[in-house]
């Protein structure tokens, strides 16, 4: 198996947030061999270019919030084919979609155009999975929450332990955890919702 690259935290921070950084291409040289041996690997229908192009522009937006902590949440490589996967699967989906569209004209069946969309299958099934793991790692690493308030949540919230039990080990009350809780919750609604919005082209 191939040895990961490994991460420049300076040349994540040179990048965040500037699409004109010249580093950009020492990001892709570093980067690229990875991204599209995951793709052939895992999704060999999908154009490599469309879904690394996809990722790029996602990671410049959720870079600024991203903090490079390897013993807590794991490497960046990961975290990079984690939003490598979500866009394979949109584009996927995309389509899957235009593909039942076509039909539809081929056919001249208007009727087909209005007609509702079919049960939920696999392959959407993957995707939403794919939007949750995408939206709870952003939220995960972003730097402007407290490690004490990612903590209690990974805590209470993904591993389900008791909250008084959580409120005993770190020193504070159940209402404090209830709320810690509950505003992490509704950061990952609206970051799972902006995802959607974003495959959707941004109709809410």
């Amino acid at each position: 198996m191939a040895e990961a690259p490994k991460t420049s935290i300076t040349l994540l921070k040179a990048i965040a947030n500037n699409a004109e950084s010249v580093r950009w291409a020492e990001f892709c040289r570093v980067y690229d061999a990875p991204m599209r041996a995951f793709l052939a690997a895992r999704y060999p229908d999908v154009e490599p270019d469309d879904a690394i192009q996809d990722t790029l522009i996602t990671l410049l937006r959720v870079l600024p919030g991203y903090t490079y902590l390897p013993d807590e949440r794991g490497h960046f490589r990961n975290y990079l084919l984690g939003i490598l996967k979500y866009r394979a699967l949109d584009i996927l989906r995309r389509r899957k979609r235009d593909a039942r569209l076509y039909e539809g004209l081929r056919d001249e069946d208007v009727g087909n155009l209005a007609a509702p969309e079919p049960e939920v299958d696999e392959e959407e099934a993957a995707w939403k999975q794919s939007a949750y793991e995408s939206a709870l790692a952003q939220l995960m690493a972003d730097g402007r929450i407290s490690e004490t308030t990612r903590q209690i949540f990974r805590h209470v919230a993904l591993r389900h332990e008791p909250p008084e039990a959580v409120a005993a080990a770190f020193g504070t009350t159940r209402n404090n955890v209830d709320q810690i809780k509950n505003r992490m919750v509704a950061k990952l609604h609206d970051l799972v919702v902006a995802l959607v919005q974003a495959r959707d082209g941004g109709r809410p």
